[in-house]
C-alpha cells in the first residue's frame, strides 16, 4: 500500500500521532518521544511508514525507526574517507559552533595519566619462568598480610611446632574436599609445606578458597598438619582513602566493540559518539558529555580473525588491518581534548596469553599516530587525575564464575573475588591461557579505586 503524502504535512503544522493514524498505523509512545527528541523531519517519517507497509507491521516501534532514521543520520553526520574519517562540513561546523558557545570543562584541562605499572616481557616459558611467577606472587601478597597488624607476626611453616598455636601465611598446593565434608588444604611457603584441616563445623567458607592463592591461616598445631580456627584472605582494607580527581571531571569506561564482527553496534556507537561531541541529549546530558576527559577501552576492539571456528561468517571485514582501520575512523570522531586509553583484549592482535603487551603498531598504526591515543597492556594500572584505575578484559572471569557457581551473567561476583584475593587469576591456567612472566603482573599490590 502507498503512502498518501497529502496527508503528510509538515510537523509543525499536524500533530504527528495523526500521521501515523492515518495511515492506519499505531505510534508507540517511545517512538512518539524519540520523535520529538530527534526533531525527525517529513521525509525520512514517509520512508519509515512506507517502510512499515511493506513488512505489512502496523506499530511504530522505536526499534525499527532506528532502522530508517540512524543509518540516514550517519550520513548526513558522518562520511568516511578512504584515508581517513571526517565529520561532514555542516555537521562540523554545527558542533564547532556548539563547543564554541559552551563552557567545556573537559577541553580546558590538561590530560593527567601515570603509568603506574607496566608490562615487560623476558619468560621464555620454562621451569625457572613458572617458578618465579609464583615466587614473586607470594612475595607480593605476603607483603600485604604483613601490612595488617593483627596478623603481622604470622611466621615461617618450617618454624611451627606440635601444640602450639600458630599463623602462617601460605600458597594453596592442592584442595582435597573429603567425603566427609572436611576439607584438606596443602599449603607452602619458601621455608615449608604443611597440611590445614577444616572441618565441616566450622563457619570458614571453604568454597571460596582457591588452589594457587596465597591465605592466612591460623590454628592449633598437630605436627605436620594445622587444624585450622581462622582463614583469611588479603583482602582490601575495610577503611581506606579513595582518591578523586581535584576537579569534577569524568571518565568513560566500556569494552568488548568488536569492530569488524556483523554484531558490532555501529548505530549505537555513533549515537554515542553525537553524545560526546555534545550533539544530542538533554541540557543536563550535554554537561556530562562536556566534562569527559577520558575513553578507557578494555580490550576487544576488534572482532579479530580465526577466534572460534567459523568466525568467518560472522564477520562484516575479513581483515585485522581493516578492523583496526575502521575502529581508528571511528575514535577520530571522539572530541580530540578527549584522551583514549585502549586496552587489548582475546580478540585483538596481541599474544592471547595473559599478561598481554599492548596492540602491536604493525596492526593498528593509525591509532597510534593519533595525539589523544595511549595503548596500553591487559591487565593495566594506571592513573588518571589521580583516580588509580585498574583495566582488565577479564579472561579469568569465566574460571571463577565456574569456580563460586555463579551465573556467567553474574560479573560482580568474581571481580568482588578477585579484589579479595588481591589476584585477578588467582587459579593458575585452568582454562585462560598465562604466560609465567618473571613478575606476577595480575597481583593488584595497589588497591585501585577503579576496577574495570
Amino acid at each position: 500500500m502507498a503512502v498518501d503524502t497529502k496527508e503528510i504535512v509538515s510537523i509543525l503544522d499536524r500533530d504527528i500521532i495523526s500521521i501515523f493514524y492515518e495511515n492506519n498505523i499505531f505510534l508507540s509512545k517511545e517512538a512518539y518521544e524519540y520523535i520529538l527528541e530527534e526533531k525527525i523531519d517529513i521525509e525520512t517519517l514517509r520512508k519509515y511508514i512506507e517502510y512499515l507497509q511493506e513488512k505489512n507491521k502496523y506499530i511504530a516501534e522505536k526499534s525499527s525507526l532506528l532502522d530508517i532514521y540512524l543509518p540516514k543520520m550517519k550520513e548526513k553526520d558522518f562520511k568516511f574517507e578512504k584515508k581517513e574519517t571526517i565529520l561532514d562540513k555542516i555537521t562540523e561546523e554545527k558542533i564547532k559552533g556548539s563547543v564554541k558557545s559552551r563552557d567545556i570543562p573537559a577541553r580546558d584541562t590538561d590530560p593527567e595519566v601515570k603509568i603506574l605499572k607496566k608490562i615487560e616481557t623476558d619468560s621464555e616459558g620454562n621451569f625457572e619462568d613458572f617458578l618465579e611467577t609464583f615466587r614473586d606472587r607470594y612475595e607480593k601478597i605476603s607483603r600485604i598480610f604483613r601490612e595488617r597488624v593483627n596478623i603481622r607476626d604470622f611466621q615461617n611453616i618450617s618454624t611451627i611446632k606440635k601444640g602450639e598455636n600458630v599463623k602462617v601465611v601460605g600458597m594453596v598446593r592442592k584442595k582435597l574436599n573429603a567425603k566427609t565434608k572436611n576439607v584438606i588444604l596443602t599449603i607452602e611457603d619458601f621455608s615449608g609445606v604443611t597440611k590445614v584441616f577444616i572441618s565441616r563445623k566450622s563457619s570458614i567458607n571453604t568454597e571460596m578458597i582457591f588452589e594457587d592463592e596465597v591465605l592466612y591461616v591460623e590454628g592449633k598445631c598437630g605436627g605436620n598438619i594445622i587444624y585450622a580456627q581462622n582463614v583469611e584472605f588479603p583482602d582490601i582494607p575495610l577503611v581506606r582513602e579513595v582518591n578523586r580527581s581535584e576537579i569534577e571531571i569524568y571518565s568513560v569506561l566500556i569494552s568488548d566493540l568488536h569492530v569488524g564482527s556483523k554484531m558490532f553496534l555501529e548505530k549505537e556507537f555513533l549515537r554515542f559518539l553525537k553524545w560526546l561531541n555534545l550533539k544530542i541529549g538533554d541540557e543536563k546530558q550535554k554537561r556530562t558529555a562536556s566534562k569527559i576527559k577520558y575513553l578507557i577501552i578494555a580490550g576487544d576492539v576488534i572482532d579479530g580473525i580465526g577466534i572460534y571456528p567459523n568466525q568467518k561468517k560472522d564477520l562484516e571485514i575479513l581483515s585485522v588491518y581493516d578492523q583496526y582501520k575502521k575502529l581508528y575512523e571511528l575514535l577520530s570522531l571522539v572530541p580530540d581534548y578527549i584522551q583514549i586509553i585502549i586496552s587489548p583484549g582475546n580478540h585483538d592482535a596481541a599474544r592471547p596469553a595473559i599478561p598481554q603487551l599492548p596492540i602491536p603498531k604493525e596492526f593498528a598504526a593509525d591509532l597510534y599516530d593519533m595525539d589523544n591515543v595511549l595503548m596500553v597492556g591487559n591487565p593495566a594500572f594506571f592513573s588518571v587525575h589521580n583516580v588509580k584505575t585498574l583495566v582488565y578484559h577479564g579472561d579469568t572471569i569465566f574460571d571463577i564464575i565456574e569456580k563460586i557457581r555463579v551465573p556467567q551473567s553474574d560479573v560482580v561476583s568474581p571481580m568482588i573475588q578477585m579484589l579479595k584475593k588481591r589476584h585477578l587469576g588467582p587459579m593458575y591456567g585452568k582454562k585462560t591461557g598465562m604466560i609465567p612472566e618473571r613478575k606476577d603482573y595480575l597481583v593488584i599490590e595497589e588497591v585501585p579505586d577503579v576496577l574495570h
